[in-house]
């Protein structure tokens, strides 16, 4: 082998050896729960089952997504989620996990995500954010639910 190769070889053996275990996310069974609520909800919502609100939201809720002027409760997020639904529909959806975090009785989970939806004029739009969904252990619904825009 040439001075070259060997540098190149040895360049991108320890490259692979550093990105690896960077990208690779390996969670506790704690933190996987968590993520599947978070999609679970997410799934629901995207087909239209609301009841998702009354199964997986904590009735203290307070809910502040981007372009609203200020915190929603469990009631406000219900009426205007059936406002949406009425008038949009979700055509795709993606979620990108950051970080969850479990500290004592309280899971903190923060992600991106991304939605295609679609009016009832036919238009179309994607859309992007971040959420922050804080937890409490054991209920498994929402105590602080969305603090979008971070």
């Amino acid at each position: 082998m040439t001075l070259r190769t060997t540098c190149t070889v040895l360049a991108l053996g320890v490259l692979l050896a550093v990105a690896g275990p960077a990208s690779a996310q390996t969670w506790s069974p704690e933190q996987q729960e968590i993520w599947t609520f978070e999609q679970q909800q997410w799934q629901m919502s995207k087909d239209g089952d609301s009841t998702w609100i009354e199964k997986m939201v904590h009735p203290n809720v307070r809910y502040w997504d981007n372009g609203q002027p200020m915190p929603q409760d469990k009631a406000s997020l219900a009426r205007w989620n059936r406002y949406t639904t009425a008038n949009s529909s979700i055509l795709e959806q993606e979620l990108f996990p950051i970080s969850i975090t479990i500290t004592g009785n309280l899971a903190v989970a923060q992600y991106d995500y991304q939605v295609a939806r679609e009016n009832y004029k036919k238009e179309r739009e994607t859309v992007t954010g971040h959420y922050t969904d804080v937890l409490p252990q054991g209920e498994r619904r929402v105590e602080v639910h969305r603090l979008g825009g971070w």
